[in-house]
């Protein structure tokens, strides 16, 4: 029989530390928080609200960039709410309901560049499009971190 070995550490103030890239995650997201998706421009207003509220006491948190929403990809985890399962590969330890593409602060000219954990996808939208929801990150990832042999699962 094999146990989980979960990567996250639940911090108690609405927050989650990853110990294998060293960020920390808000454990919401804004759809659970507002009940819709919400376009690029808000994202940020809603990143900007955190840092006035100073969730988990920090006030440094921003949009995720592309490989920062990627470490956070998993592609044995189905996620199950309401007795039907949806296909969102993220570690259920993060709070999710609705809302699969989540924006990254990268832009190119009118358009945002989102993450989609159903199909594991860069996508871009136009940054007025009510296409995302974003998950807020703080701290600076050593993307070498990610290159590892770190084992999910140990024997129990």
């Amino acid at each position: 029989m094999t146990e989980r070995i979960s990567r996250y550490s639940d911090n108690g103030d609405g927050t989650l530390t990853d110990s294998v890239t060293g960020l920390m995650w808000q454990e919401g997201y804004a759809y659970s928080d507002t009940g819709n998706y919400i376009n690029w421009h808000d994202a940020e207003k809603y990143v900007a609200e955190l840092n006035r509220k100073q969730l988990g006491g920090h006030t440094d948190w921003r949009l995720p960039n592309k490989l920062e929403l990627q470490s956070l990809y998993e592609l044995n985890y189905e996620f199950e709410s309401r007795g039907k399962t949806f296909i969102l590969h993220i570690d259920p330890i993060f709070e999710i309901g609705y809302g699969s593409c989540f924006w990254t602060w990268q832009t190119k000219f009118s358009g945002a560049m989102g993450f989609a954990f159903d199909v594991g996808e860069q996508l871009w939208y136009p940054q007025g499009s009510l296409s995302g929801t974003v998950r807020a990150v703080r701290l600076d990832m050593n993307p070498f971190k990610l290159i590892r042999t770190y084992g999910h699962e140990k024997a129990a």
